[in-house]
Order: C-alpha cells, then structure tokens, then sequence
C-alpha cells in the first residue's frame, strides 16, 4: 500500500476528541475502506459499516472484532508480517469500557506497520 496511508496516531486522538467524535467516524469510514482496497474485497462496505456504527448501539465493538480479526491475520500475512499476534479481544474490551479511541490508536499502529511493508505478497501461479 501507499506511504500516504500512513496515519498520526496522536492526530487521530487529539482530532477525535476536538470533533468530538466526527473525526473518530471518518476514521472508521476510511479506515474500512482502505482495508477493502487492500484486500481488494468487494463485498466490504464502508458506507454501510459507517451507517451501522450510527444506528446500531455497540455496533462499534462488533466493527473492531471483525476487522482486527482482516488485519491481524490476512493483511499481515499479505504483506509477510507475522500473523500471530491478534488483539481482537483487548480491542473489543477496551471499545466496551468507552475507550474506543485507544482501540482506534491501536489498529492504526498495526495498519501504519503493514503500509510502511509495501503492497501485498503478489503469488502467480508460476511461482507455486
């Protein structure tokens, strides 16, 4: 992926707080849509999952356990990174006890690791 990709942790939080939350929103909203890019997987919505997050309450936990479980796992492996740390659970914990935000912090440090990797593994079926 591109270098641009690469995100300020602590614009993020300071960002969210002063928005008082519409900033963490578009994270969310551009965070989804980058990692459907990546994965290059169509069937991702990112207007969707944004909407969700709207009017579904706690809609965000479920958003974190299923994208930590697409970058821990798939984009790491993607881009040849160990695949074996999963902070599916403390994101899940920490965005139930309100702190979303740091859960925020911590999947952006885990995306700026696979952006700052390169593009994903390219395997042709003359390589296997």
């Amino acid at each position: 992926m591109k270098k641009e990709n690469i995100k300020s942790i602590p614009m993020l939080v300071i960002l969210s707080v002063v928005t008082c939350g519409i900033y963490y929103l578009y994270w969310i909203y551009k965070t989804t849509e980058l990692i459907k890019n990546f994965m290059d997987n169509q069937e991702i919505n990112p207007t969707l999952e944004l909407i969700l997050c709207f009017i579904i309450p706690f809609y965000q936990l479920y958003w974190y356990y299923k994208y930590s479980k697409v970058i821990y796992k798939d984009m790491t492996s993607e881009v040849g990174m160990d695949n074996t740390e999963d902070s599916s659970v403390l994101l899940l914990v920490l965005s139930l006890f309100g702190l979303g935000i740091i859960s925020a912090a911590i999947v952006q440090d885990k995306l700026n690791s696979i952006w700052s990797k390169g593009e994903p593994n390219q395997i042709t079926s003359q390589e296997q």
